[in-house]
């Protein structure tokens, strides 16, 4: 039933909890569904939630989800840290990140759909060459 909830989507946003090593571990089944059943062009961003515990209760540390999310999406995919309690970690800056994104590649596909309509053949004219000094 999950392709249900994210069939036509175009970003994800996988959350783990930065102090439980399963919930980072199970998060590469999520990681696995989506490139099953999703283009490449969905936006994904990985978030580990609770940075307010951080310093007592870390398990997963950020360096290895940033190791781990360039190695299975690739190095455009975003990770960030964030206190859903605390509102702390630009939640904000995460969700006008993949606004920014989303919007940019709206952009590009209406301006190259334009373009393809206004010049569907591009003639490239090449000056013709007179072969005397003054061009007569």
């Amino acid at each position: 039933m999950a392709p249900m909830y994210y069939r036509g989507a175009h970003a994800a946003i996988l959350v783990y909890d930065i102090t439980s090593e399963e919930s980072f571990l199970d998060m590469n089944s999520w990681v696995e569904e989506l490139k099953k059943n999703m283009t490449e062009d969905l936006v994904i961003h990985v978030v580990g939630n609770k940075l307010d515990l951080a310093s007592s209760h870390r398990a997963v540390p950020l360096r290895r989800a940033q190791e781990y999310v360039a190695r299975t999406l690739g190095s455009e995919c975003q990770t960030h840290e964030v206190s859903a309690k605390e509102d702390d970690g630009a939640i904000e800056e995460l969700f006008l990140q993949i606004t920014q994104t989303l919007v940019g590649r709206k952009f590009d596909t209406e301006r190259q759909r334009y373009l393809k309509q206004a010049n569907p053949v591009l003639v490239q004219e090449t000056p013709t060459q007179s072969s005397s000094c003054c061009g007569i």
